[in-house]
């Protein structure tokens, strides 16, 4: 068994690529210098068949961490075998990482943003494929070259009293948020100064919007939920501004505005990039 400094070596080039015997053998290398050692001695020192060895050290070599010394002859004319320096084998890692994300890029630029403009025409809903309760309120939006890729429509009113629309639209001018989201509950009752309802629905709709952001495997961490008030019209409404914590970063960005408009029997929930957008979505409503 390999002690503790070993170990940790082996954990830190298996996280390059190597296995573990892949590893263990680059290290027994590095130790034997600049001369290396031959396969023979490997055997009496590891606990990695001969054959299996043989296997790993053409690996080895293809990966561009050892070579064979031709400087050097072990016993009865056997290859010698030295290890890269570590430097090395990190850079050339490092700079085969750098072309291949070239290479993703170019492919995203010449692809991928093509097949992703394929792909949101494939699942968009025309206008005739919505709701006739939702079209007075997002034809508009049509007309301004929206569209619409998510609908789902709840009309049983059994368990919370109201039929409930949930549509994403994609917004042809956001710049990073593309897509946005408009919904309504409506009810069988008029619920726009009901406090107890309009303050459950804020808090639930809030809670699930982050907890679906943070499920979404978009990098996002963490996501604060800041309320503010949104003014739209002279009227001020309840909302969020959220920041949003990305992995690998101690900044919170703010990026999207969310805001409630309840109005006699319906509750209006939207959420987009800026307040342009819900703007937008919130002319033909008020």
């Amino acid at each position: 068994m390999a002690d503790n400094t070993t170990e940790e070596y082996i954990r830190g080039l298996e996280k390059t690529g190597l296995t573990r015997e892949e590893a263990l053998i680059y290290i027994t290398l590095i130790q034997h210098g600049k001369k290396g050692t031959y396969i023979k001695d490997l055997t009496d020192h590891l606990p990695i068949k001969r054959t299996t060895i043989y296997s790993i050290l053409n690996r080895l070599h293809d990966r561009g961490c050892v070579r064979e010394n031709s400087e050097y002859e072990g016993p009865k004319g056997a290859k010698i075998y030295a290890a890269i320096s570590p430097e090395l084998y990190m850079s050339r890692i490092i700079n085969k990482k750098k072309k291949e994300f070239e290479i993703l890029e170019k492919i995203e630029l010449d692809v991928i943003d093509r097949l992703e403009t394929m792909y949101l025409e494939s699942i968009e809903f025309s206008v005739n494929e919505i709701d006739d309760f939702l079209k007075p309120y997002l034809s508009p939006l049509y007309e301004k070259g929206w569209k619409v890729i998510e609908h789902i429509v709840e009309k049983f009113q059994i368990t919370h009293e109201f039929e409930a629309y949930d549509t994403t639209l994609l917004v042809p001018d956001a710049k990073i948020v593309k897509d946005a989201g408009f919904m309504v509950f409506k009810y069988n009752r008029d619920v726009e100064n009901d406090e107890n309802t309009l303050n459950y629905m804020f808090d639930m709709l809030s809670r699930k919007g982050k907890e679906e952001v943070l499920n979404k495997g978009i990098g996002i961490e963490d996501v604060e939920l800041i309320e503010s008030v949104i003014e739209i019209k002279g009227k001020k409404f309840k909302g969020h501004s959220p920041k949003f914590k990305f992995e690998h970063t101690d900044k919170y960005i703010q990026m999207t505005e969310t805001v409630m408009i309840p109005i006699k029997d319906k509750i209006f929930f939207m959420w987009a990039e800026n307040h342009k957008f819900i703007l937008e979505m919130a002319d033909r409503i008020l």
